[in-house]
């Protein structure tokens, strides 16, 4: 029973976390979206919805940097920029996976939208998906996981971290039982890679490089959102929701499943293979 009530006090405090940032996302936009019109459209609100998953980062980094920084904040300064590159490159490659899958299958096509005007676009949401990836990842894997890890065993953290995670989810447009099965096994890979490298920047890397290839690269809606097509625009066809995961994007589909079991699969093949690497 105490294991149980952690459990609930942890979840509880993570989703008032979520919770207040929500809030002040909505005043601060109440407050500068009037005066500022190119971020009530296009692009320019893409780009406002995600630099404002930055309070959250801000929110949990100053209570949590000087109370428990070792569970919640384990961002590693040694080496650091070769972890976020190397993670950063594996989250494109394994949804480039996801992409060809969807191709090969016949459940999309794909145009070039490539502007030359559109590349500060490019680099503006380069930049705003790595804050919205350690906004998530600071929360689940950070915040979450790490509490969890202190009392529960290491199966029992990870699964309620990645129900927590998927749950996060339910509003999306599109989001169906498939698609929630998804989300579970993405946060699955990404505690997985926080044990191993007991380092945020890992998962926010991959995150980061996952939902960017997803959105502005390949023109997928991400997670159920709006397509911000920039450099390819991928349209699914109908009738093949089940690979493609119709309006959710490709998270929705069995391709998503299949690409992530395999890349668990490896990875736990991997860490019997060699040491726990340590960072200190």
């Amino acid at each position: 029973m105490q294991h149980v009530k952690k459990i609930i006090q942890i979840t509880l405090v993570a989703l008032g976390w979520f919770v207040l940032a929500q809030l002040l996302i909505q005043l601060i936009q109440r407050l500068i979206l009037r005066w500022v019109p190119l971020l009530n459209h296009g692009l320019g609100a893409v780009t406002y919805q995600l630099f404002s998953t930055g309070i959250l980062v801000l929110l949990l980094y100053f209570y949590y940097r000087r109370r428990d920084p070792e569970a919640v904040l384990p961002f590693t300064q040694q080496h650091w920029f070769w972890y976020f590159s190397g993670a950063y490159l594996a989250g494109l490659f394994f949804f480039t996976l996801v992409w060809l899958g969807n191709l090969g299958l016949n459940a999309a096509t794909v145009h070039p939208v490539m502007q030359s005007k559109m590349w500060p676009w490019l680099l503006v949401l380069f930049i705003g998906y790595i804050i919205q990836g350690f906004s998530e990842e600071l929360l689940t894997r950070g915040y979450m996981l790490g509490k969890l890890l202190k009392t529960e065993r290491t199966s029992v953290a990870i699964l309620v971290n990645s129900l927590i995670f998927a749950a996060l989810h339910l509003m999306n447009t599109g989001i169906n039982l498939l698609a929630f099965i998804n989300l579970i096994a993405f946060s699955v890979l990404l505690s997985l890679l926080r044990l191993r490298f007991n380092n945020l920047w890992v998962v926010v890397a991959f995150h980061s490089a996952w939902n960017f290839a997803e959105g502005p690269l390949f023109g997928v809606p991400v997670s159920g959102g709006v397509s911000d097509a920039l450099v390819l625009k991928t349209t699914s066809h109908l009738g093949f929701d089940l690979i493609n995961g119709g309006t959710f994007g490709f998270e929705g589909g069995f391709v998503v499943l299949l690409v992530l079991l395999i890349a668990i699969a490896g990875f736990v093949w991997w860490e019997i293979q060699r040491p726990k690497i340590s960072n200190s």
